[in-house]
């Protein structure tokens, strides 16, 4: 312990204050944080919380990819675009072999998958998949 001195005489405690263990704490939150945000990030920052699956099998080569996220927006490879403007885009599409990939969130809701499924078959596409997070089946591990 530090004490005072005044005329040679123990007066009390130095009331001093150390910062070294703030400073250490708010930076480890600072990197706590930063590090925490790197790992949420989604596939090309559109956050999509996608159903679990048992059975999902990965994709080899992703061609179009659909996004709907549960807010209602409609992606196209990572742009926003309306549904109106998906149909032409995918008209003018020359290779109707490619894989349309639709990654909807869990939330949204499945009249709305239908129809984003609908559009691509009509406009000539047979190569359709829906992405899911795989989670192991409880026969698996065993």
């Amino acid at each position: 312990m530090k004490f005072r001195k005044e005329n040679g005489k123990k007066t009390g405690f130095a009331t001093a204050v150390d910062l070294t263990p703030v400073v250490d704490t708010v930076f480890n939150l600072l990197i706590f944080f930063a590090l925490s945000l790197n790992f949420a990030a989604t596939s090309g920052g559109i956050n999509v919380k996608l159903p679990k699956a048992s059975s999902a099998e990965p994709v080899k080569a992703e061609q179009l990819t659909i996004n709907l996220t549960k807010d209602g927006k409609l992606y196209l490879n990572d742009k926003v675009i309306t549904p109106e403007k998906l149909s032409e885009a995918l008209e003018k599409n020359q290779d109707k072999d490619s894989l349309v990939i639709i990654r909807a969130d869990s939330l949204v809701p499945h009249g709305r998958v239908v129809e984003v499924m609908d559009t691509v078959k009509v406009k000539g596409f047979s190569r359709l998949a829906i992405a899911v997070e795989h989670t192991p089946s409880k026969t698996e591990g065993r």
